[in-house]
């Protein structure tokens, strides 16, 4: 099984035009965090209900395998000051800046693009927290919000690559769930930590998108590139990813949602007893008979 993972995220092949491709976008009011990718994207059909295994996979196969544009200048556009940083051997490129000076708006506007090709651009609205006190949301995506069958390898393959987001089935309820929670919080965070890989980003966007789920932020792993994440240690990485949440925004008390497939329930209680005035609850589902436990407090 791990050597089919390796050698689909390893694999490119030459396709046409650049494009800057941003999967993080967000921060505090001095502090913030811009990471993408560019290569060469390829033209896809809109995926259908009835869209078969064929279809689905040779789909999935043009999202995975793009031909990345490595030591290739990027220029980070924030107001008037500008960053520039260099895609590293698979395309990947990262910013991490202050603002102490003048503080970042709530959906502060960032522009970025090829700095010797200022015409190849992309625009998001950074999702800047304010100071203010409130609850937020930190969920896996696996068997917490999607079934996936993640303890079922040959399973979890046919869910990620012969199914496309339109047939995959969600968590009954959860995305109500998550507006009931963050319902009285101003500016309603929620950021879905995953340990697949960032080839599968745009899959997962446009399932939470369909089914409804609010607005986010969502962390995939960098699974090759400069300093990746080992493919298969999730331990580590997704502890290591909210305790940056919880340092980021000390002003958030966290709900984690998890699910009983792997180590949530562990790497949760840990991060409960570290920051005990940082998570508020601990909720896993358990993926034998889809029920959601409240384990904590």
């Amino acid at each position: 099984m791990k050597p089919l993972f390796l050698l689909l995220f390893s694999f490119s092949q030459l396709i046409a035009a650049d494009k800057i491709v941003i999967y993080q976008c967000y921060g505090n009011r001095t502090h913030l965090i811009v990471k993408g990718r560019v290569l060469d994207p390829r033209e896809f059909h809109e995926a259908k209900p009835d869209d078969n295994i064929f279809t689905n996979f040779r789909r999935m196969m043009g999202e995975i395998f793009n031909d990345e544009q490595k030591d290739v200048s990027v220029t980070l556009k924030v107001r008037e000051r500008v960053f520039t940083a260099k895609t590293d051997h698979e395309g990947y490129f990262s910013f991490e800046v202050t603002f102490a000076d003048k503080p970042l708006q709530p959906h502060q506007k960032t522009e970025l693009y090829l700095t010797k090709e200022p015409q190849v651009r992309s625009v998001c609205r950074a999702f800047i927290l304010s100071d203010k006190k409130q609850v937020g949301i930190i969920s896996d995506f696996d068997d917490t919000v999607v079934i996936s069958d993640v303890t079922n390898k040959l399973r979890l393959v046919y869910q990620l690559l012969l199914k496309n987001y339109k047939q995959r089935e969600a968590v009954a309820g959860m995305a109500d769930r998550f507006k009931k929670i963050l319902a009285n919080s101003p500016d309603k965070p929620l950021f879905f930590i995953t340990g697949s890989p960032r080839q599968f980003h745009s899959a997962i966007e446009k399932f939470l998108a369909y089914h409804h789920f609010p607005k986010h932020t969502l962390i995939t792993k960098k699974v090759h590139g400069k300093n990746p994440s080992a493919l298969f240690a999730q331990h580590d990485y997704k502890r290591e990813q909210i305790e940056k949440l919880i340092e980021l925004y000390p002003q958030i008390e966290w709900v984690l949602f998890g699910d009983s497939g792997e180590e949530d329930r562990q790497i949760y209680l840990k991060l409960a007893q570290k920051y005990p005035d940082h998570i508020r609850d601990i909720y896993i589902r358990d993926v034998k008979n889809g029920k959601i436990a409240h384990i904590f407090p």
